[in-house]
């Protein structure tokens, strides 16, 4: 999804004190476009997870052709400093060698006036440095015909077209609140708290036509939360009927002590039609950003639950009611932008759900499966594909 707060930055580079000329290929004349890249992060101040495996970092980086140019994009580097200003890690991803490389990015090549939205591929550092400050440097290559296409193939590392750098000053997250799993019973983490889930990786401009634009990305640290049976299955029978779903009609539970801010409970839910989802006739500004129905919470510490997608008439709560952790809230349903029945579970700074920050959260008190062994876990993050079971 689209960023609300950006680090905004145009120009050519000298990247990490390197002088590095713009080199030309014989092919091409020298550049004398006026034009530049300008690169923006988001959010603008990313902030930096840690656990027993490492330093944790999700960020957008969103890159706007301002040339007459095709580009590129050739390689993407970043070096950390320590708090003396000194290097103390140095990653890159480029083109060189097999795909994918720099191909695991996707928007590569990006037309004259368009915008493109990079994930930022280093999201794992090691526990033994310090991370103080970062600066991204983006290579690019003119790709304006064929020819130039197939030379860029062969073109080394420091032989660029274009390029930019931004500095990056991240902040440390601390966990402020104290969240509970808000399902009962073994839950898969169908999308978790990890750099491969799909909420991580939202673009900043809408798939929906109904939503024209979105200024932050409320799902960064998401959780879509399944029901599952003991062999580990989300359905019995065929999964074109939503009843065969263990999760729908599950109750679901306040994950701590809040306040109700907003409920939905009257959009119908979906059905399948054969192998497809068929969702109900509404006027479209009943359920503009595919939320179906849901409750948002307001915590301590300027925190907010979102639980989507519940059933249609299962909410229990109003506006102002006060709940308690683990307080049922309502049922896990098939309503809004879904393809199956789950809950989708985001901790955000702000109560929309199009321009609210995600914000990380980490749960206390459940049962971790391991095949046989089972881990009891105080407290920690969830990821994809960890099943889980509430201890409260």
């Amino acid at each position: 999804m689209m960023i609300r707060k950006y680090v905004p930055l145009c120009l050519l580079i000298v990247f990490f004190g390197i002088k590095i000329s713009n080199a030309q290929s014989k092919l091409q004349t020298p550049n004398t476009d006026t034009g530049k890249v300008c690169v923006k992060i988001g959010p603008a101040h990313p902030l930096i997870e840690k656990d027993i495996y490492g330093y944790y970092m999700n960020f957008d980086i969103t890159i706007k052709n301002q040339t007459s140019h095709t580009l590129e994009l050739s390689s993407v580097e970043v070096a950390i400093m320590d708090d003396k200003g000194k290097l103390a890690l140095r990653k890159l991803i480029n083109n060189q060698g097999s795909a994918p490389g720099i191909n695991l990015l996707v928007n590569t090549v990006i037309k004259p006036g368009e915008t493109a939205v990079i994930f930022n591929p280093f999201h794992t550092f090691p526990l033994d440095i310090t991370i103080a400050s970062l600066k991204y440097g983006l290579y690019f290559d003119f790709a304006d015909n064929q020819q130039q296409k197939d030379l860029n193939k062969t073109r080394l590392p420091v032989d660029y077209d274009e390029s930019a750098v931004v500095g990056i000053t991240p902040r440390v997250y601390v966990a402020k609140n104290d969240y509970l799993l808000p399902l009962k019973g073994k839950i898969i983490v169908w999308d978790g708290h990890d750099f491969y889930s799909h909420n991580r990786r939202s673009e900043n401009q809408a798939a929906d036509s109904k939503v024209a634009q979105i200024t932050a990305n409320s799902s960064r640290y998401a959780y879509d939360l399944m029901s599952v049976d003991d062999k580990g299955s989300m359905y019995n029978g065929s999964p074109y009927a939503k009843q065969n779903w263990y999760s729908f009609g599950k109750p679901v539970y306040a994950p701590l002590e809040g306040v109700v801010v907003a409920v939905q409970n009257n959009i119908p839910d979906n059905d399948f039609d054969g192998k497809a989802v068929k969702s109900p006739k509404i006027d479209p500004k009943t359920d503009p950003e595919g939320m179906g129905n849901y409750v948002i919470l307001q915590h301590a510490n300027g925190e907010y639950s979102m639980m989507l997608h519940l059933e249609a008439g299962s909410v229990m709560l109003r506006p102002g009611q006060m709940v308690k952790a683990g307080e049922e809230i309502g049922e896990i349903g098939f309503s809004g932008s879904v393809v199956f029945p789950h809950l989708h579970y985001s901790v955000t700074n702000g109560t929309k759900e199009l321009a609210s920050e995600g914000l990380p959260n980490y749960f206390n008190d459940y049962k971790l499966f391991r095949g046989n062994a089972v881990v009891n876990i105080k407290r920690s993050r969830i990821d994809s594909g960890d099943i889980v079971e509430s201890d409260k």
